[in-house]
């Protein structure tokens, strides 16, 4: 059994006994811990996600689904076995669908998506920047653990006490803005039971509250700086003037984190815009439930159209054709219901973050939370910290290596099978656009893939160049080597076929930077050809392979 928050405050020598809250803190749940961490889920993240019921959207709306529903059928059922029954009047079915058609031809002139949208969009940014508002008294404690170090009973007794009226001030304030809180410290009996103050200390603080009508929550934080300031000019503490006003900054963002929270609980969101937010959301759907009505239509159904043999009502005539088939649930307005008015019922929620709804903050835990940890903080002074050994030095490592357990994104095996199929995709859309440029040369005629053999051999017509052959200058160049051996193959209908295709291999070689190890000392390309490559390069033509990524045809 967990033990009650409201008995935390025990006494600051039981307060953290380590035998006391053993238990609960086994049992706790790690705050910090990401609840959306199995939704990347192949197979289960959409169920994962949909199974959650504290905070969903379920939860908030699914009373106010229940009272569209019942609403909506029951009107259906009016419409269905009243209004269109054999011996009804005719006048009021007609009336009815009327009705229903008008109600749906004019719905769509609430501008929901705007409203809603921006309203939500302004709840949420305001709901998180009183979050990051929330004051942590952690800095302070760290800062006064240095400036006012010691074992002595005074200095010891000088860091929990400033703690204390830090953790004061601002439970003064939550007081203020929280029903909860609140409730859980309704006087100054309740806030000395629970050892933040002393019965002269809770005088002293009535008397300021007589004194004013306004708020006293900065009261303690002058009380700390007085007890630091009185301690500094007795020399019992020893802070140098630049220190004391880093010291002093720390107390500042204390009373400037108070001040955004008052004025946040002071000037509210404006109430006009959350009145026409929600009430454009519960209109829109009041009229949703007669302009979503399925409606009989009249005379013949389903005559003239694609659905001849279908049994659910159906008809193409207006108006009648927006309010058929009837598939009896409407699906998809359920749908736009619960988008919307889930959308509506977080903003509502999001209004009040202090509050008792399930996204609102834990402001009664962050309460014992600083209150524990600041007074840690600041009773670690006491400790004294020796200094060890490095122990990557004791293993001779200078410089750590990564540490193990860890596994690389790239080394898993649904990064291995990304890698490969971009890899091959990118390929494909290389080799796609250098045939789709080369595809103004083929007026060249029709030509046969000659490819160059590893290694070359007399006897065989195909001649590799794959070895030496760097494809990133080739992709870089590749507009660039098109124009120039567009034009060198313009030339080969009035040169002699060998010399063309000589330069043309050779300009080739020239313009990818390629080193041909069949090219002689002389300059002159050394190769021999087979008749039918002869017969090819007749035609001026030639047509090299790369077996990497380019194909390009001459």
């Amino acid at each position: 059994m967990k033990p009650d928050p409201r008995n935390y405050f025990d006494g600051f020598d039981t307060f953290y006994d380590p035998d006391k809250y053993s238990e609960f803190n086994k049992q706790s749940r790690n705050i910090y811990e990401n609840n959306y961490a199995e939704t990347t889920s192949r197979m289960t993240g959409f169920i994962t996600l949909m199974a959650h019921w504290r905070g969903s959207v379920f939860k908030q709306i699914f009373h106010n689904i229940i009272c569209f529903i019942v609403p909506y059928f029951i009107i259906s059922l009016i419409y269905h076995y009243v209004l269109c029954a054999e011996n009804a009047n005719q006048t009021h079915r007609q009336n009815f669908e009327l009705f229903c058609v008008y109600m749906d031809r004019y719905s769509d002139r609430i501008p929901l998506s705007f409203l809603v949208g921006f309203y939500v969009q302004q709840v949420v940014s305001r709901w998180w920047d009183m979050f990051t508002s929330l004051p942590f008294p952690d800095r302070l404690a760290l800062k006064l653990v240095s400036y006012c170090a010691g074992k002595d009973s005074f200095k010891k007794n000088l860091r929990r006490t400033v703690m204390r009226y830090v953790n004061l001030s601002t439970i003064l304030v939550y007081r203020l803005v929280s029903r909860k809180v609140l409730d859980r410290f309704p006087t100054m009996e309740s806030l000395i039971t629970a050892k933040l103050l002393n019965p002269r200390e809770a005088e002293r603080l009535s008397k300021v509250d007589h004194k004013t009508p306004h708020e006293s929550t900065w009261t303690p934080v002058l009380w700390a700086l007085k007890l630091i300031q009185r301690a500094r000019e007795e020399g019992k503490v020893k802070i140098e003037a630049p220190v004391y006003a880093n010291l002093v900054s720390s107390f500042e963002y204390i009373e400037l984190a108070n001040r955004r929270i008052l004025n946040y609980g002071w000037v509210e969101f404006p109430l006009a815009y959350t009145q026409v937010a929600t009430m454009s959301v519960y209109c829109y759907f009041f009229v949703a439930l007669f302009g979503r009505q399925f409606l009989d239509p009249h005379g013949a159904m389903n005559q003239n159209s694609s659905f001849n043999e279908s049994t659910l009502a159906y008809t193409s005539e207006i108006p009648f054709n927006q309010h058929t088939p009837d598939m009896i649930v409407p699906i998809f307005t359920i749908l736009e219901f619960i988008c919307y008015m889930g959308w509506i019922k977080v903003a509502a929620n999001l209004l009040n973050p202090f509050g008792d709804d399930d996204n609102d903050i834990n402001i009664n835990y962050l309460i014992d939370r600083n209150l524990q940890v600041s007074y840690m903080i600041v009773d670690d002074a006491d400790t004294d910290m020796e200094m060890t050994d490095d122990p990557f030095l004791e293993a001779g490592i200078d410089i750590p290596e990564q540490l193990p357990g860890y596994r690389s994104r790239s080394n898993s095996t649904r990064s291995n099978i990304g890698k490969k199929i971009t890899s091959a995709l990118s390929r494909s859309t290389s080799r796609a656009k250098i045939r789709e440029d080369s595809d103004g040369l083929s007026r060249l005629g029709s030509t046969r893939t000659v490819q160059m053999p590893k290694p070359y051999s007399r006897q065989n017509s195909v001649v590799s160049i794959a070895n030496h052959y760097t494809p990133s200058p080739a992709v870089q160049q590749r507009n660039g080597n098109m124009s120039v051996l567009s034009e060198e193959s313009d030339l080969t209908h009035h040169s002699n076929s060998s010399e063309t295709t000589a330069r043309i291999a050779e300009e080739l070689g020239h313009k990818l930077d390629i080193q041909d190890p069949w090219m002689n000392k002389k300059g002159e390309f050394n190769v021999a050809f087979d008749d039918e490559t002869k017969a090819n390069s007749r035609k001026g033509e030639l047509n090299v392979a790369f077996e990497d990524e380019a194909n390009v045809r001459l």
